[in-house]
């Protein structure tokens, strides 16, 4: 497959694998068993991804030894445990493609999620984010709240995971700010606006959304409080541009 040509820092399609130089991002924190089906979902992918880069957030089961035994050629990336945000960050800085893919180490990429996303990006090469389709799937132990099942199959570009970004975007803004524990895909998903960044679509589902009943979302009234305290300082920050 033929690439768009990329735009921002980064490696562009170094390898000439066909991927613009695409860093899959897989931040941990005691995943022992759920990672290794989540790097296996992100390896099965066509074309392949130009490198993956695991951050083990200060786990204390055996997932650094589970990420080793499922990939080997995973770069993986250990320090304390500092949150979800701080986890992305370290693997951003650490990634060299230009652009990057994030997954969670509970969730999977669906087959076929790499072509769709790059046909994408064919069919609107000045987007600086492109997101596909969400799907939420119960595992044993997890139940779909009415929230969930309205997101079933909804286009939600604030989750990384169901996409790609530039990370030229990404440095420009800062990253995620770790200060933020939760909603912090939400916060960077605001700041990307702000500063300009073309956000595009595609039908196909490109993330897989597993419910298994102790996901961190799954804390509504935290997960409330730290969405408003984003979208406040959105406000402020365009108050402030405005004055």
């Amino acid at each position: 497959m033929s690439t768009p040509g990329g735009t921002g820092t980064g490696t562009g399609s170094g390898t000439g694998s066909g991927t613009l130089g695409i860093s899959a991002i897989l931040p941990v924190r005691n995943g022992a068993a759920l990672v290794a089906e989540a790097i296996r979902s992100i390896r099965a992918q066509q074309p392949p991804v130009e490198e993956l880069i695991v951050v083990d957030d200060g786990s204390t089961d055996a997932t650094a030894d589970c990420v080793r035994r499922a990939d080997p050629a995973a770069r993986l990336l250990r320090q304390a445990p500092l949150g979800p945000a701080a986890a992305r960050n370290a693997g951003a800085a650490a990634a060299r493609g230009a652009w990057l893919a994030f997954l969670d180490h509970d969730d999977l990429w669906p087959p076929g999620r790499q072509a769709a996303l790059l046909a994408g990006l064919h069919a609107r090469p000045e987007a600086g984010l492109l997101c596909g389709r969400l799907q939420i799937l119960a595992l044993p132990g997890g139940t779909l709240d009415a929230r969930l099942r309205q997101a079933d199959g909804a286009h939600l570009p604030f989750l990384l995971a169901s996409g790609l970004l530039r990370r030229s975007l990404w440095q420009a803004v800062g990253g995620m700010r770790p200060a933020r524990d939760r909603a912090e895909d939400i916060d960077l998903y605001l700041r990307l606006l702000e500063a300009g960044a073309t956000v595009a679509t595609i039908e196909a589902t490109t993330l897989v959304y597993r419910q298994h009943g102790d996901n961190r979302s799954r804390a509504a009234a935290l997960t409330g409080a730290a969405l408003l305290a984003a979208m406040q300082a959105a406000v402020l920050r365009r108050r402030r541009g405005a004055a």
